[in-house]
This record gives structure tokens, C-alpha cells and sequence, in this order.
């Protein structure tokens, strides 16, 4: 977002310049700026409310599927593809169908264990993990989810235990106007211990910072 924006602030600021140059008043370059950022707006929001409402629709699937259970949004990114089949495979399954490199998914957090899911009315569970194989959860630490996005983010960490054992990094988030907010500090930590009590797992004591 921070590269897109800087982008954007170039573009339009040249633009404006070259409008300015070619007689244009300084209240009509303002006028037309604030034009082109309330149109971006509305676009993003458009495509944003488009991938929310499906969210909602796969949360309300869930809900049913999983009566009592706790839902958490996810957000997914290419480093988790990588752990969620190599987890898949230590537990002898496979994902439903293709895991997508970016995008939101939802965790489901109940008694029979943890379960990662897309789609929309018709979940598609990415990676089942049994409540036997859950050896903890915790807080961790992964990259940064979304395609401009750089450096690292808190994550709900879920180290799983089957003989062989491996972690999960798992970013959640909120929603603020419409745009995914990472969840990080005591926001997550709240989230942590949700998911730990509705999945009848053990926390980490301890903020689990790497492997």
C-alpha cells in the first residue's frame, strides 16, 4: 500500500503540475486531484466490499458447519502456501483444491481442532490440523502478507506435533473501512487465547519469535 500510495503521489502531483503549467487555477488543480482521489477511493472500496461480502458468505457457512466454533480472519500470502502443504503433508492430506498465494481465509477453532478454509458459500479447507497434533499455539512472526507489502507482522503461531513436528504462521486480522489491518500485540494475544480455549489447546507462555 505505502509503494502504491508513493505512486499515486507522484502521478497525480505531475499531473497536477502539467495542468498547473498549462493555465489551469490552483483551486481548479486541487479540484481536480481530489476528483481523481475520491474516484480511486470508490474503486478500491468496490473491490474491497466485492472480497469482503465473500468472506461474510464463507463465515456464515462456517458458522453453520461449525456450530459454537471460533472463526478468526487470515490473511494468506506465498510464504504460507509453503508451510501449509508442507504441514499438510507431514499429516498425510492435501489441500482442497489449489492454496492461493494471497488473499483472506478464515480459521475455525473448536473442539475437534483447527481447520484453515477459503471460498465463499462452499468452503474449501486448506489445511485440517486434529486436536491431538496441536502441541500449542502462540504468538510468532512472519513476513508481511499482500503484494507490496515488505518486512515482518505478528502472527497467530501454531506449532504442530505428530511425531514430526512443524509451525504455522498465520497473520490475522481486522477490518478497518474496509482494508485488512494486522493484527499485532495485545490485539493478537487476545486472539491467541481465543483460539487456544476454543480449540481446548495448550498457549505458549512465551512469545515464540522464531523456530
Amino acid at each position: 500500500m505505502v509503494v502504491v500510495g508513493g505512486y499515486l503521489v507522484l502521478r497525480f502531483g505531475f499531473v497536477a503540475w502539467r495542468e498547473h503549467e498549462a493555465g489551469m487555477s490552483t483551486a481548479g488543480v486541487i479540484g481536480t486531484l481530489a476528483l481523481y482521489a475520491v474516484g480511486i477511493f470508490v474503486v478500491l472500496q468496490i473491490v474491497l466490499g466485492i472480497q469482503n461480502a465473500r468472506t461474510r458468505q464463507r463465515e456464515t457457512a462456517l458458522a453453520q458447519l461449525h456450530p459454537g466454533a471460533t472463526l478468526v480472519p487470515v490473511q494468506l500470502k506465498r510464504d504460507l502456501v509453503v508451510e501449509i502443504r508442507r504441514t499438510a503433508g507431514m499429516l498425510g492430506t492435501a489441500p482442497d483444491g489449489d492454496v492461493p498465494r494471497r488473499g483472506l481465509a478464515t480459521l475455525v477453532a473448536d473442539h475437534q481442532g483447527l481447520g484453515l478454509y477459503v471460498g465463499g458459500r462452499t468452503p474449501r479447507l486448506l489445511l485440517g490440523i486434529p486436536r491431538s497434533a496441536v502441541r500449542s499455539v502462540g504468538n510468532g512472526e512472519t513476513s508481511a502478507a499482500g503484494r507490496y507489502a515488505f518486512g515482518t507482522v505478528d502472527a497467530l503461531r501454531v506449532t504442530v506435533d505428530n511425531g514430526q513436528w512443524t509451525a504455522v504462521d498465520l497473520p490475522l486480522y481486522r477490518t478497518v473501512i474496509g482494508f485488512a489491518k494486522t493484527l499485532r500485540g495485545e490485539e493478537l494475544s487476545d486472539r491467541v487465547r481465543t483460539v487456544a480455549v476454543a480449540a481446548g489447546v495448550r498457549q505458549d507462555a512465551e512469545p515464540r519469535a522464531g523456530l
